[in-house]
């Protein structure tokens, strides 16, 4: 995911269509014939017909060369696009599940254990309006949640670990997370680190995804300004318990 991010709004393009790709092509041969200009549309770019058309194919190219997508002209016609594994090693394409149990119990099953996204970040028009950075955080904070009630679950994690799990510099991890905080997809509060919850001499900020926020239109703020994060010192009681309920 880094690798497809990095390189200013270039990355932004390829990481969405990447996903976008994964997202439509879920049958045998895994293959997708649409024109430039519809995925221009579906993720938010402008003038779709010219502009938008330049960067996609653009994108295109810039995965087919990281052995993401095989590409095939077709005179006439758009570009056949063919997945390949998300590893980037020019294997070809399996679903997660398929890809997950043809390894099970092997050195190789952590690799393909994979995370759900829900189609709303596609139909309510989230995958066009989310940054690079944000979508990138937004599949951390999937990927880190796990199998966990997002309802109940705070997620947190050190710079240090984002950039060695991830490979994301500190930048975008703190744009992402701003801009998913300002579209009310993450909340986020500061936490005594300790197992004490009365003991708010050492804290670190926590994150809870929103996910029925997907559910609504997308609307992200042109200015990023979410509020602060909830602090110990105003905690409510209610808040207090929760935690204890949730250790």
């Amino acid at each position: 995911m880094a690798k497809i991010l990095r390189g200013g709004r270039g990355g932004e393009v390829r990481l969405k269509l990447e996903l976008s790709f994964l997202w439509f092509a879920v049958s045998p041969p895994h293959d997708l014939t649409y024109p430039a200009r519809v995925w221009a549309e579906l993720i938010g770019l402008e003038d779709p017909e010219h502009r938008g058309t330049r960067r996609v194919r653009q994108a295109i190219t810039a995965l087919a060369n990281m052995d993401m997508i095989q590409v095939s002209s077709r005179p006439g016609q758009p570009n056949r696009i063919v997945l390949l594994d998300e590893g980037g090693m020019n294997h070809p394409y399996y679903l997660p599940g398929i890809a997950y149990n043809k390894v099970r119990g092997s050195k190789d099953q952590w690799r393909h254990r994979y995370i759900q996204i829900p189609d709303t970040l596609w139909t309510n028009g989230w995958i066009a309006g989310l940054s690079g950075a944000a979508l990138a955080m937004l599949l951390i904070l999937f990927s880190e949640l796990g199998q966990r009630n997002h309802e109940k679950t705070d997620l947190w994690f050190s710079p240090a670990r984002a950039k060695k799990i991830y490979g994301l510099s500190d930048d975008t991890r703190s744009k992402g997370l701003r801009e998913l905080r300002a579209a009310g997809l993450v909340t986020a509060r500061r936490k005594a680190a300790s197992r004490d919850v009365l003991d708010f001499k050492r804290v670190r900020n926590t994150y809870r995804l929103q996910l029925e926020r997907l559910n609504d239109k997308a609307e992200i703020p042109v200015v990023i300004d979410p509020e602060d994060p909830l602090t110990p010192s105003r905690m409510t009681l209610k808040d207090i318990l929760a935690d204890l309920t949730d250790e």
